[in-house]
């Protein structure tokens, strides 16, 4: 019996160490200013899309307006930056980014972005 509570103590404290081990610490500093569009299919065509940033370690913070017929996923964004990865949260979805130095491009369930830092 004590044979296995050890082994499932290891097992537990390596799968702690491995979910704790999946964030790599930010390569990128996203603060500022992203400007840019996106392209949906089907009806919904393509827009504009500015995003004011705020970064702090790992955390994001901040505004998304959207424009064309998505506009109402404008609002408050959070999000975290791994390496140079950015996930966000905003309202009525999510969406996944890659930043190279003053640009950023990815997607989200509905489109694609490209941004710009301004």
């Amino acid at each position: 019996m004590k044979a296995i509570n050890w082994l499932l103590a290891i097992g537990f404290t390596m799968l702690l160490g491995c979910a704790t081990g999946a964030t790599k610490q930010p390569s990128v500093d996203v603060t500022g200013t992203w400007a840019g569009e996106y392209v949906a299919g089907g009806d919904i065509g393509s827009g504009s899309v500015t995003m004011t940033l705020q970064q702090t370690g790992v955390n994001v913070t901040g505004e998304v307006v959207v424009g064309g017929a998505i506009a109402l996923f404008s609002g408050p964004v959070t999000g975290t930056v791994s390496g140079d990865a950015l996930s966000l949260s905003y309202r009525g979805g999510t969406g996944e980014f890659t930043v190279k130095g003053n640009e950023m491009s990815g997607s989200s369930r509905l489109s694609r972005w490209t941004l710009k830092r301004q």
